[in-house]
């Protein structure tokens, strides 16, 4: 927990963080009936975690890392130096 909770702290989603941190909550309702009094959570289920959170938020991870790091080496490496 300790390497993940200052990323998450920091407010970046990311989808290793969230198979930590999801799940985690998912057992612990499941384990303690207390959890969750006062609010909804009857919609918080393994499933919609995999469809409405990890699936979108890789995806968004993998196109935004390859988008970004691609972009990040052709500037640094590949581009051509200006002539002048």
């Amino acid at each position: 927990m300790p390497p993940v909770a200052p990323f998450v702290a920091a407010g970046f989603e990311h989808s290793i963080a969230n198979m930590y941190f999801v799940p985690l909550a998912l057992l612990i309702r499941d384990f303690d009936p207390a959890f969750g009094r006062g609010l909804r959570v009857e919609w918080l289920g393994w499933g919609s975690f995999v469809a409405w959170n990890l699936v979108p938020v890789t995806v968004g991870n993998l196109i935004g890392g390859t988008v970004l790091v691609a972009a990040v080496y052709w500037f640094v490496y590949l581009r051509r130096p200006a002539r002048g």
